[in-house]
């Protein structure tokens, strides 16, 4: 059984962003500096990729809830795991998201 595509968006783009704020912030991507549409991108990215994890992990509960089978329940719950695992790096991203905002936007 696959992981599904949404879990898979999710985990993209909570990797994305964080790279991208790390980047940002570590001085290696300065020229961002009074760039309004990468400081506008970077803020809607954060919002979906927060989005999306979120309504992954609404996805893994359904899945385990609706589990028929050991084999469903058992990968059910890795995919929930995973998935807090996504919110739990949009929560580091939205904190970065706050340091980007003062540091470069500012």
């Amino acid at each position: 059984m696959a992981m599904s595509r949404l879990l898979v968006v999710a985990i993209t783009f909570a990797v994305f962003l964080y790279f991208l704020l790390l980047s940002s912030l570590a001085g290696t991507y300065l020229p961002s500096k009074g760039n309004f549409t990468l400081d506008l991108t970077v803020l809607v990215l954060a919002l979906i990729s927060f989005f999306v994890s979120f309504l992954s992990i609404k996805q893994s509960w359904y899945d385990v809830n609706t589990a028929y089978t050991d084999k469903e329940l058992i990968v059910g719950r890795l995919k929930r795991i995973i998935a807090f695992f996504a919110l739990g790096l949009n929560i580091v991203n939205i904190i970065l998201v706050f340091a980007y905002v003062l540091i470069i936007v500012i």
